[in-house]
């Protein structure tokens, strides 16, 4: 019970839960562990949310892309973590990307009710799940509005930023340069300047369909008084 204690004690959702209280819940809860061999499918685009999830071990490949399929974007995530907990309520409970195990990956999860007790019982549940959803809430605003406004480089920064989490490794954005520059509302040549410009900072490689981000921290430093915002992120 010590490793499970001190794995949850890391996730955001647990955090400032006494050791008395989630002592408590691991004994008296049925926690459903799954584990998932390399490559598999541990989480599809568009199914329901019934409960909440959390990676324990290992790391999954998260593959996410936009309705017409022009703008995909991938990214690994590693444990502990909690997947996509903005989908658990709303007008639309559905997980937004395909998750796959990156070798072995361990899962644990939670019944929405039953973690709805857990918040009525114990007020820190309910509040850390609300500055969870407000900064990701936040993310995304300032995504939208950095798309049309601003430095290139900075909007591309924002960019990446609000779609992928502080500890996520191999970032990578597959998509045709004609529809990213379509995408921002710039001209062709604006575009690959920033990006030229990225690469021989060593923040970024790209080719003519891909952009891998090599130094996510790099992109944060670019938004100089906008950092703060960005390492408050789960």
């Amino acid at each position: 019970m010590e490793n499970i204690y001190q794995t949850l004690m890391q996730l955001p959702l647990f955090q400032g839960v006494s050791r008395s209280k989630l002592s408590e819940l691991i004994d008296k809860t049925r926690f459903h562990f799954l584990k998932y061999n390399d490559g598999e499918l541990a989480i599809g685009r568009s199914e329901s949310c019934t409960h909440f999830k959390f990676l324990l071990s290992g790391s999954l490949r998260c593959e996410m892309c936009t309705y017409d399929g022009k703008v995909r974007l991938s990214q690994t995530l590693h444990a502990p973590d909690i997947i996509a907990p903005e989908h658990m309520f709303g007008r639309t409970t559905h997980y937004p990307a395909n998750y796959y195990a990156e070798g072995t990956a361990g899962l644990m999860q939670i019944d929405k009710a039953t973690f709805l007790t857990f918040m009525r019982d114990e007020p820190i549940f309910l509040i850390n799940l609300l500055n969870i959803l407000s900064r990701r809430s936040q993310k995304n605003k300032e995504a939208i509005l950095s798309i049309s406004t601003g430095d290139m480089k900075e909007r591309i920064a924002f960019w990446i930023l609000s779609l992928t989490q502080r500890n996520a490794t191999d970032i990578r954005i597959v998509a045709k340069q004609r529809d990213l520059y379509g995408y921002f509302g710039v001209q062709r040549a604006v575009l690959l300047s920033s990006l030229a410009e990225l690469k021989q900072e060593k923040i970024i490689d790209y080719t003519p369909t891909e952009v891998l981000i090599l130094d996510r921290n790099a992109l944060r430093d670019l938004l100089m008084e906008d950092i703060s915002f960005y390492e408050a992120d789960e």
